[in-house]
């Protein structure tokens, strides 16, 4: 499965999407990503689905699988720099 980091410190509050800012060579991905693709973060194996693709620049929004839940990693209520997502 590919992998992907986050580059820029995202809130992530629950029932919310979460943008996951990537660097140049990351970005390459956005091509092959589809919505509704299960993601996972690194750290807390917290699942979401893609929700929106922004192709011409270099982010996704990812919607946590359940609205009781948070797509974050280690750090609750935030995706941090540099944590994985696995799509």
């Amino acid at each position: 499965m590919p992998t992907v980091t986050n580059q820029v410190a995202a809130s992530a509050l629950r029932g919310q999407g979460v943008r996951v800012t990537l660097n140049a060579a990351d970005s390459a991905n956005l091509a092959t990503m589809v919505l509704g693709t299960v993601c996972t973060a690194s750290g807390s194996s917290k699942t979401g689905t893609i929700a929106s693709i922004d192709t011409f620049g270099n982010s996704f929004v990812v919607n946590p699988i359940s609205p009781a839940t948070r797509f974050d990693g280690t750090a609750v209520g935030q995706l941090a720099a540099a944590v994985t997502v696995t799509y």
